[in-house]
């Protein structure tokens, strides 16, 4: 059933009648916390009454409604009301009256001719059967589509007696284009758009956006480029470098990695992840993978090749290397779409494809020291008396460097791997400059390299003079 929503009795007008409510009614009513008014023909028997309901009840001596209600099992009168209840909601309509308090319904409505008049839309929908009576504070929305794209959107409000457009401020994005512009005029060009002096040009905007339009004449659109693919950062093997042949490492330690994702030109980030890592041993022995790890990013970790550690060197033995290093590999998926320099999507499209990048890691490696000293004592020339020299800590390479010698020095000696040029000049600065190569004798002696491993051939230049130095020297070797 329909109701008349100027027929609700207003809230000012029931709050004015329940601040004369009987005190008796309300301790009645104050377990339940409420009440709720209801309109009857006639005041209820006491058995047919139900606590906390106000019955409305037409007092026709006075015109206006009284006020009953159930006080400790009888009906009691309470009071009247100031305002005539004829004609107004009755029970059966207060649920929806309420429901619809302070709230207007949305309705809409399509049309396809540009022609037609929105106020036809809206009287046809409301023409139809079965449709509600509009009200005061509802709003119709009139889409018009044409050629199936949406062209504009207006809104009208219902004031109770006809229906007002709702007026304002609209988007650039959200005016479109009927149909394309014809370029005409005495002008060559509009910023990006050119045409003949005296001639014409169509300019393509049926369907887009003002907003869209302006951008297109003023700015250039520039596609973007992949200013950086994704690569591994970290990933280091931990003290690689040179060291003397024979060093021994219990593990070799790698770092932590990650994928960096690349960059677009004009962005946005790329959303490049990596989804795993495997971790190759690279020795010249051969390839061996170590790991493999499902995660975006790799932790750091060790390889002790099964327990038996690792030995840097150049002759071969168990667990012996002459190269050590590590390779990572990360598998990653694609990215998103690159946007143009103006925001939109690239066109054709440009993203990192989803692939694999890898890095690898400095090596270890053997080299054998060279080594010189001048000695007091003339102990056997053999490896552990030249180990027992200052070692170079580098591999072997021309060029020249100082040998102090004390005073009562009775040997001094040079040692550098055989298949070196080893020693060309040895010149005594504290002797006026003398040439004193001639004075050295070469002979071979093998050396062993760090931990007592595997010994190589040496050549040895070793000079004892006739009686110790009487003096300290300084003697500048060149090793060609």
């Amino acid at each position: 059933m329909a109701y008349d929503p100027t027929k609700l009795v207003t809230l000012k007008e029931l709050k004015s009648t329940a601040s004369r409510i009987k005190t008796e009614f309300l301790a009645a009513i104050a377990d339940s916390g409420h009440a709720i008014f209801q309109k009857a023909d006639a005041v209820p028997a006491p058995e047919d009454a139900q606590e906390n309901i106000l019955y409305l009840v037409k007092n026709e001596g006075s015109g206006h409604y009284d006020i009953y209600a159930l006080v400790d099992g009888k009906v009691e009168w309470l009071d009247d009301v100031t305002v005539n209840l004829d004609g107004y909601v009755t029970d059966e309509e207060l649920t929806q009256a309420l429901a619809n308090l302070g709230a207007g319904s949305v309705y809409g409505g399509t049309k396809t001719n540009l022609e037609a008049a929105d106020s036809d839309v809206i009287t046809a929908f409301f023409g139809q059967d079965s449709t509600p009576t509009p009200k005061e504070g509802d709003v119709f929305v009139v889409t018009t589509l044409v050629e199936g794209v949406t062209y504009e959107m207006s809104s009208y409000w219902y004031d109770g007696g006809k229906w007002v457009a709702i007026t304002g401020n609209v988007d650039a994005n959200k005016v479109i284009m009927r149909d394309n512009i014809m370029m005409a005029g005495n002008y060559t060009q509009v910023g990006n758009k050119t045409k003949a002096q005296n001639g014409t040009a169509e300019f393509s905007t049926k369907g887009m956006s003002v907003a869209a339009i302006l951008t297109d004449i003023f700015s250039k659109r520039l596609q973007p480029t992949i200013t950086a693919q994704p690569s591994v950062g970290g990933f280091n093997l931990t003290g690689a470098k040179a060291v003397e042949a024979g060093t021994k490492l219990a593990s070799a330690a790698y770092t932590a990695g990650t994928l960096n994702p690349g960059t677009y030109q004009y962005g946005p980030e790329t959303g490049v992840v990596a989804s795993n890592w495997v971790v190759q041993r690279i020795t010249d022995k051969g390839t061996e993978q170590i790991a493999s790890v499902d995660a975006a990013s790799l932790g750091a970790g060790s390889d002790d090749n099964g327990g038996g550690g690792f030995v840097i060197g150049d002759k071969g033995g168990e667990n012996v290397v002459s190269s050590l290093k590590y390779k990572v590999t990360a598998t990653h998926g694609a990215g998103v779409t690159a946007k143009d320099n103006l925001g939109g999507d690239s066109e054709p499209v440009v993203k990192i494809q989803a692939g694999t990048k890898s890095r690898e890691t400095a090596a270890y490696t053997p080299y054998r020291n060279y080594f010189y000293g001048a000695t007091a004592e003339k102990p056997a020339l053999d490896s552990a008396y030249i180990r027992s020299l200052t070692k170079s800590n580098k591999a072997y390479a021309a060029g020249t460097f100082t040998l102090s010698v004390p005073a009562g020095t009775k040997r001094v000696v040079i040692a550098c791997i055989t298949g070196k040029a080893g020693v060309k000049k040895v010149i005594n600065e504290t002797a006026m400059n003398a040439d004193v190569t001639s004075t050295f004798v070469k002979s071979a002696v093998p050396v062993e390299g760090a931990s007592g491993y595997t010994a190589q051939e040496y050549n040895v230049w070793v000079f004892e003079p006739a009686v110790p130095y009487e003096n300290a020297a300084t003697l500048k070797v060149t090793l060609g």
